[in-house]
């Protein structure tokens, strides 16, 4: 049972791995949509302006942004209930090449309102995309879907 598959909302989870702790997570409320949108649009215009202020956990200055990598991912995806969506979602991450490591699907309690997660395996990011992007064109899937990556290596194969 992963604490993180059950986050979601406005809910907000760290997951701190050390060897002295093992493993601990931490969960509470997030800021906000309004508060968290201004941060972020701060960050990307600090970003684009090549602001040189200091950064968090004071980084090496030699870091690489790369926007194609491989690593397991987290998945969300809310749907309208109907009968074959997860034959559905297992026959489009086929197609590009993604291999489904689990499924969390809790309880239907809004049968227009409902959501799952899914585990893949190691995959590329562009076939993440790809899944997100045929998925969102079905007619059950509600919204768009909410893909991360997994960081935990003991994910990683």
């Amino acid at each position: 049972d992963d604490s993180l598959s059950n986050v979601n909302g406005a809910t907000n989870a760290v997951e701190v791995i050390s060897s002295n702790l093992q493993s601990s997570t931490y969960i509470g409320q997030g800021a906000g949509r309004y508060p968290t949108a201004n941060s972020c649009v701060n960050d990307i215009l600090a970003l684009a302006k090549s602001d040189s202020t200091p950064r968090p956990f004071n980084p090496s200055q030699d870091l690489d942004v790369v926007n194609s990598y491989d690593s397991v991912f987290f998945l969300r995806l809310k749907y309208r209930d109907a009968l074959g969506i997860t034959r559905q979602c297992g026959e489009v991450c086929e197609r590009h090449g993604v291999s489904i490591h689990s499924i969390l699907q809790n309880p239907v309690t809004k049968r227009d309102d409902a959501a799952f997660v899914i585990m893949t395996e190691k995959v590329p990011v562009s076939s993440i995309k790809a899944v997100c992007a045929e998925l969102e064109g079905l007619d059950w899937c509600r919204g768009p879907a909410f893909y991360m990556p997994v960081l935990r290596e003991d994910w990683v194969r």
